[in-house]
């Protein structure tokens, strides 16, 4: 049980009772104050608690909370840390929500938290190349973007406006833009190591910034990749290649009435991909349970505690909603030019007894609007629909939305407006993203859904599923662990789940891309020992003294 913090710094103590941390920290903190500035060292109790709010549950609290506002003051920072061996938990804004948010993996750590540097620099306008600070969020760069007329897409996904484009980056998060993978839009970056000394991607190092800025690998061995879910600099700076907008955007929808529907479009769209390459930039597959969170109000009257929907409840929300049992939804870029051969080859590739997929991109949303302006029976139903697809194409184009983010408080009953700031981990939600690799094979496809469901089910988590296609291989699934903090036991059934899920999967050959960091001791503990291994004798010679985000990912 946490306790509270002594009002001066001789004794502030970490998550629990058990560890203290007294002259060392009490000396660093001073120092720190002197570095940045006394506003810049947070340690009041209640601060510290708000820093490290996550909806995973997770009760470890930083030590302090440092904010510097520039690389030389985070310099700064690492050398009074290493001076004084105190460890040293970095985040950009800390909204990486369902896998931690910004507490630590392991007490005892300062929060190192970087939202105060974030300048935007263009590299070179014509090649659509940018350096970005770790503060930079979706939204400041999509508003800078436009500003100054560039025409260029924000690699976003769907936590919205106020994340972290170098956060998500390292994280290896991806999106619908034609960059996929979105640590593949980072070229270069720039670190500040355990000692406070400076790291710097090759070409940069040589002066050739354009060159560095447009060729990722640089010469000689590839280290930028270190940064990336690792602990091995606190990094301070990246380079990011943003795609053209497209010219034209199709988003596409199936209903597929029933699992056999589902096992057989697995194969149709690994062909399409492979067909299609770049313009089939990218595809979902949601279940009925998935589609009614972005569409229906959560039941709470007709659900036992610590049950989940019925079957016949399903069923009766999918009447009514128009959902079936599993939707496709895909999104085609291309000139103008091709863009109804596209439609037409998206058509033909469909078996045969599965439902035309309808086409919508902005043309028919706005014919769409203006019909219910007209005929207005049912329209509102109809414009939440619209408003759905709308923020789909939005981005796939590389604008950011909170979309979402109603997930994470969709037990609650109610959708949040998602026209304001929201933070799901301040605001009490329960969410752990549980994030696996699908071969995109019909059969291992299958079983994974089949486990999903069963684990699920047992621990009375509702079985949310989503796959979304990396490449014509491979799927990333997302299930959202949602559970209730208010409700005894809620947290503990909800860990429970993901740790099953984590075993079962791992039977399947299906593994998270992505750990929660209540989860990180799992890296060392099942089996990759080959690979940490050989990462650990990289970390001790950089950071023998282990200082920057211990037990991460190690």
């Amino acid at each position: 049980m946490a306790q509270h913090a002594p009002t001066n710094t001789s004794g502030i103590e970490a998550h629990n009772a058990s560890v203290v941390v007294g002259a060392p920290i009490s000396s660093a903190i001073e120092k720190w104050r002197g570095a940045i500035g006394q506003d810049r060292v947070i340690v009041d109790a209640q601060e510290r608690r708000s820093c490290a709010a996550n909806a995973i549950d997770s009760d470890v609290l930083p030590v302090a909370v440092l904010r510097p506002e520039n690389v030389e003051q985070v310099q700064l920072v690492m050398k009074i840390a290493s001076e004084h061996q105190q460890p040293i938990y970095p985040v950009s804004t800390g909204r990486n929500w369902g896998y931690g948010a910004a507490s630590p993996v392991r007490p005892g750590c300062a929060t190192l938290d970087l939202s105060d540097l974030c300048e935007i620099r263009v590299v070179d306008e014509e090649l659509g190349i940018v350096e970005l600070q770790p503060g930079v969020t979706q939204g400041m760069l999509a508003d800078y973007l436009e500003r100054q007329g560039i025409d260029r897409m924000v690699p976003v996904h769907g936590g919205g406006p106020d994340c972290s484009l170098i956060g998500n980056a390292l994280e290896r998060g991806y999106g619908l833009t034609p960059t996929t993978d979105h640590f593949l839009a980072v070229t270069a970056l720039n670190a500040v190591l355990a000692d406070g000394s400076l790291y710097q991607s090759a070409f940069h190092a040589m002066d050739a910034e354009l060159i560095g800025g447009s060729h990722r690998w640089g010469i000689g061995p590839y280290v930028e990749g270190l940064f990336s879910q690792g602990n091995f600099g606190v990094v301070t700076s990246a380079t990011f290649t943003l795609q053209k907008k497209p010219e034209h955007t199709d988003a596409f929808f199936v209903r597929l009435k029933d699992q056999d529907q589902f096992e057989e479009v697995i194969e149709v769209v690994r062909g399409l991909l492979g067909e299609l390459g770049a313009s089939l930039t990218g595809v979902n597959l949601m279940n009925d349970r998935r589609v009614l969170s972005m569409s229906r109000e959560y039941p709470r009257d007709k659900v036992a505690s610590g049950g989940i929907m019925s079957r016949e409840l399903v069923d009766e929300m999918l009447a009514s909603s128009g959902a079936t049992v599993w939707t496709l939804a895909g999104i085609i870029q291309s000139p103008k030019s091709l863009a109804s051969a596209l439609r037409k080859h998206v058509r033909r590739g469909l078996p045969t007894g599965v439902a035309k997929p309808l086409f919508v991109n902005r043309r028919r949303i706005s014919l769409g609007r203006r019909l219910v302006r007209s005929v207005p029976l049912g329209g509102s139903n109809v414009l939440q629909q619209l408003d759905s697809i709308e923020a789909f194409l939005d981005l796939a184009e590389g604008k950011p939305r909170r979309v979402a983010l109603s997930l994470a408080y969709w037990l609650d009953g109610h959708r949040p407006d998602l026209n304001q700031s929201l933070n799901p981990a301040r605001d009490h939600c329960g969410l752990i993203w549980y994030s696996p690799l699908v071969p995109m094979k019909r059969e291992t496809v299958r079983d994974y859904v089949r486990m999903v469901e069963t684990v699920c089910e047992a621990h009375g988590i509702e079985p949310l599923i989503t796959l979304t296609s990396l490449s014509d291989r491979l799927f990333d699934s997302t299930v959202p662990i949602l559970y209730r903090k208010s409700e005894s036991g809620a947290a503990e059934r909800a860990q429970a789940c993901y740790e099953a899920l984590f075993d079962a999967g791992k039977t399947l050959g299906c593994v998270p891309y992505r750990i929660t960091t209540k989860s990180m001791q799992r890296v060392t503990r099942d089996g990759f020992d080959t690979h940490f291994d050989f990462v650990s004798r990289l970390k001790n010679a950089v950071d023998p003294n282990g200082l920057i985000a211990p037990g991460r990912y190690s």
